[in-house]
């Protein structure tokens, strides 16, 4: 596994680096297919003029569902950051790990051993998309949203809420913090 440390302005001390480094290398315990680690440490202030410590990592994997992971996470402290975002990571690459299981169980037996059109590049649109996701919406509460996200590493989350039982986004914010956006389909 490659692991490349950057910090943005100062933000991190050779100290620092060498911390962050051992924790990257303890991410292959539980899966060994981790090609690079990127972490990215850094500093930002929020409305309430607070500087933050931000650690955001990118790891890119093997596999079929999905060749890169991504995390982010603040915190008053530099190490502190760094702690969260491998943990968070962590539960993210065994995840991964149970979805290429799950996806070699259910492959059927004639399956094996065809070719497949995995390798064609897809085909984009005249508008520049490149790839459609359907889903189906089942109303959800905003803590099972933010749950959700949070499951899936993303930074937005759309989903159906059961309350108003109209659609909503939920994102996260440069500080942290949670946003809602509530589409008003009247």
């Amino acid at each position: 596994m490659e692991i490349l440390i950057q910090a943005k302005k100062n933000a991190a001390d050779p100290q620092m680096k060498a911390y962050a480094q051992a924790k990257l290398e303890k991410l292959t315990r539980h899966f060994d297919h981790i090609l690079q680690a990127r972490m990215e440490l850094g500093t930002e202030k929020n409305k309430s003029l607070e500087t933050m410590k931000v650690a955001e990592l990118t790891v890119h994997v093997t596999g079929r569902t999905g060749n890169i992971l991504k995390a982010v996470q603040s915190a008053d402290h530099m190490n502190e950051a760094v702690d969260l975002v491998v943990d968070k990571m962590d539960r993210q690459i065994r995840q991964h790990k149970e979805k290429l299981k799950d996806h070699r169980r259910s492959k059927p037996t004639g399956a094996i051993g065809q070719g497949s059109a995995e390798g064609a590049p897809a085909a984009v649109r005249s508008n520049g998309v490149a790839k459609i996701k359907r889903f189906k919406l089942k109303p959800i509460s905003e803590e099972q949203a933010r749950d959700q996200m949070d499951e899936l590493g993303h930074a937005f989350f759309i989903f159906l809420n059961e309350d108003t039982q109209e659609l909503n986004l939920l994102y996260r914010r440069n500080d942290g913090t949670l946003g809602l956006v509530e589409a008003d389909l009247s």
